[in-house]
């Protein structure tokens, strides 16, 4: 399943232009795609978006070809046929719930997208993090589809999506690290250029099962909150964490696997922005992405 809405950008460095994701990011969820047949017919039923059918019924009067379509087959003149039925062009789907029953802005589980490519709607990061430090594509994982990131340097890597002009959401992501030792893996959220790196709300995981929420500013880091693994132990390999980082307002909140992790931390640093994965120590699969009014 693929976003609700399009957010067409070329490259990262378009992010100052206000953009967040390259183009691909318009595809509707699961029986919502656009349909991208012909155009509106020439002096016939308008195809806005559809396929004309063939099989137009003969009549008097104008041609009965379609320019985005087949011409009917009932005849050498007509108005144009009905030319089949016209089909719509989609909307990108029905407003749907989430997990938290909330009104979805945007969903991805990947299945449409392409094993050893890099995900549709998805930018590496080069802003915060060094690409020489890992890289991000999807994978198969017992047949099942998930955006994998593979850190072999000393720091975090960061996959960007979204789009800058979300402000209060829920964003929520399954988790997997799939190897790595001193490990970290996380979320962040309200993505937006600085003067000179990215401001965000990043919230992760420590391979103790520490939970960590701050907030980054021009390159100056803040510890918002902070929870020990004294409530859930050790992260463990090859186990699903489903992390979920709400913004609503000044109050920001973290949840793992459905437990408050940090909770009702008040902040007003940023107020808008886009989405964000990350992975430090290791790989880690990433799957089941939801936003969330």
């Amino acid at each position: 399943m693929k976003p609700l809405r399009s957010v067409l950008c070329g490259s990262l460095a378009t992010l100052v232009a206000g953009c967040l994701t390259p183009a691909g990011f318009d595809r509707g969820p699961d029986g919502g795609a656009s349909a991208s047949g012909g155009a509106s017919t020439q002096g016939g039923q308008g195809g806005g978006g559809g396929k004309s059918a063939p099989g137009g019924s003969s009549g008097t009067g104008g041609a009965p070809v379609a320019t985005g379509g087949v011409p009917g087959s009932g005849g050498a003149t007509g108005r144009g046929g009905s030319g089949g039925t016209v089909v719509s062009a989609g909307t990108g789907g029905s407003s749907s719930s989430g997990p938290d029953g909330g009104t979805v802005l945007y969903m991805d589980d990947f299945s449409d997208d392409t094993a050893g490519k890099t995900a549709i709607g998805w930018i590496a990061d080069t802003i915060d993090s060094d690409p020489a430090d890992g890289t991000w594509s999807v994978v198969s994982d017992n047949g099942n589809l998930a955006l994998q990131g593979a850190a072999s340097g000393s720091d975090f890597i960061m996959d960007i999506g979204g789009d800058q002009s979300w402000t209060d959401y829920t964003f929520q992501v399954d988790i997997k690290m799939i190897s790595g030792s001193s490990f970290e893996l996380g979320v962040f959220g309200r993505f937006v250029l600085g003067t000179d790196k990215g401001n965000y709300y990043e919230a992760y995981m420590d391979d103790s099962g520490a939970v960590q929420l701050r907030v980054k500013l021009n390159g100056s880091t803040t510890t918002l909150g902070s929870k020990s693994k004294s409530t859930t132990g050790d992260a463990q390999l090859n186990t699903v964490y489903t992390f979920k980082l709400d913004m609503h307002g000044s109050v920001i909140s973290v949840s793992v696997n459905g437990v408050a992790r940090v909770s009702m931390v008040m902040d007003t640093t940023l107020s808008a922005g886009g989405i964000g994965l990350i992975v430090n120590g290791g790989t880690a699969e990433f799957d089941n992405v939801y936003v969330t009014q």
